[in-house]
């Protein structure tokens, strides 16, 4: 259960050098107003990290080799190539390699995208629905690629978004602050005026370092409210974040 907070404290060491989380202590902030919600994808609104996960499972029987549990957890929420990376270390295999297996990776997950369309979560979809019809922005931010997110996310589905940034359009992806910067500043809001709807250290990490609100749909942090699936989240919810810190919900 400490495994999300100890994972945002490492990414706020290794990006900030500090050893809290940037906005995690009360602010001025705490009554602006909710503008937008920004979703990442993969474990949030879809159930595609399986897809990812048996992509990497595959390429790694390639080798020769298996993959270790602990692997598939620390790798949640990271970018392909970063994920891709840390694959490479484990299995032992040589950094010629890297573009390679990368491709072979990126290749396969497509294939089995299309072959089974990850489904929505209950709950996904009517909430971004809710979200829109109350007249806030919307946006979709992962660590996914472009290609991607096209064949997991229809184009109907795709259009409830105002804006979407995917992992290839950021330098620095997750944990980094950037893609959710970029999501706020072409939607031409506040970080602050955002709230945030994560499943992953790495999401949560580069969304508060953004100065974001976020609400955690798996393990429990005290720095964020959490639940335990997306279908717990409503608007009263996404508002709360913006009116006065909340205490952590769990679920």
């Amino acid at each position: 259960m400490g495994h999300l907070s100890d994972c945002l404290r490492q990414a706020c060491e290794s990006l900030w050098g500090v050893s809290h989380l940037p906005g995690s202590e009360e602010s001025p902030q705490d009554d602006v107003a909710l503008r937008a919600v920004l979703f990442d994808m993969d474990g949030t609104l879809v159930a595609s990290d399986d897809v990812w996960d048996q992509a990497m499972a595959e390429l790694a029987a390639t080798h020769g080799a298996q993959l270790p549990p602990e692997f598939f957890v620390r790798s949640v929420g990271l970018a392909t190539a970063e994920a891709m990376m840390i694959a490479q270390q484990v299995l032992g295999l040589p950094d010629d390699h890297l573009d390679r297996n990368l491709a072979w990776l990126q290749e396969r997950a497509l294939i089995l995208l299309a072959e089974e369309p990850p489904p929505w979560f209950d709950g996904a979809r009517e909430l971004v629905r809710t979200v829109r019809a109350a007249g806030l922005l919307t946006g979709l931010v992962t660590s996914s690629g472009r290609e991607h997110v096209e064949v997991a996310i229809a184009a109907p589905d795709r259009g409830r978004f105002d804006v979407i940034v995917c992992g290839d359009d950021v330098v620095t992806p997750k944990p980094h602050p950037e893609p959710y910067l970029r999501a706020a500043r072409l939607l031409g809001v506040d970080p602050a005026e955002c709230a945030v709807v994560e499943d992953s250290a790495t999401g949560v990490a580069s969304a508060v370092a953004a100065g974001c609100r976020v609400v955690v749909v798996a393990p429990v942090t005290d720095e964020c409210i959490n639940v335990d699936g997306i279908g717990q989240v409503d608007l009263d919810l996404l508002r709360s974040l913006h009116h006065g810190r909340p205490s952590p919900v769990q679920g």
